[in-house]
């Protein structure tokens, strides 16, 4: 762990070790946790620590993921359900990255995930409706996003996140994981940090 102050933590390392951390520190061992956008499941890498995970995602790539688009399993969750939600969105725009001629094989692989600006705004109201309703009193919601920077325009996508949960969960700690290089790619520019923004719902809430 780097430097704190307040709510805000720097911390060196992959973003494997932060999030294993983050889970360390406020979700205890056995807890169910919902992985809203599991993907490849890359997060949960050499997680030594056991967890019990359920795995939603548009794409079923395993067998035990629940192939679903994950603002209608939200609405249809029961409440009161989970210990905990995780939530790793795509971090780039199809309408904004579709401008580019982008050579390279990370992006290329999952542009089919992609969300349109409108897409990730309708996910942030399912967010603030859904997420304090599913969770247990004093459950976690953990986001990882990144802001992003598409040519030379820059998309606010943690500050939005934040501000749509503010107010309705208690935030917890806003850690960061700097990138230390540019990845400069045909025009299209990488240049940002990693956010894990932490909410708790607070007892008798919703």
């Amino acid at each position: 762990m780097g430097c704190r102050r307040k709510m805000l933590t720097c911390f060196q390392g992959s973003t494997n070790e932060v999030f294993q951390k983050i889970l360390k520190f406020f979700i205890k061992p056995e807890s169910l946790i919902l992985d809203i956008n599991y993907g490849r499941g890359l997060s949960w890498a050499d997680l030594k620590e056991r967890y019990n995970i359920i795995k939603v995602d548009k794409r079923k790539l395993f067998d035990d993921v629940i192939k679903a688009d994950f603002n209608d399993y939200l609405k249809k969750k029961e409440s009161n359900s989970v210990d905990a939600v995780y939530f790793d969105p795509p971090y780039y725009f199809k309408e904004k990255i579709g401008q580019y001629n982008i050579n390279n094989q990370m992006l290329n692989d999952e542009k089919e995930v992609f969300w349109t600006e409108k897409e990730f705004d309708e996910a942030l109201q399912t967010i603030q409706k859904e997420i304090p309703r599913i969770l247990k009193d004093r459950g976690v919601f953990i986001a990882k996003i990144m802001d992003g920077y598409i040519g030379k325009n820059y998309y606010p996508n943690a500050f939005k996140l934040f501000e749509a949960v503010f107010g309705i969960m208690k935030p917890e700690g806003i850690f960061i994981c700097p990138i230390q290089k540019k990845d400069l790619i045909h025009n299209f520019i990488r240049e940002n940090h990693i956010y894990y923004l932490v909410f708790r719902k607070e007892k008798n809430e919703l």
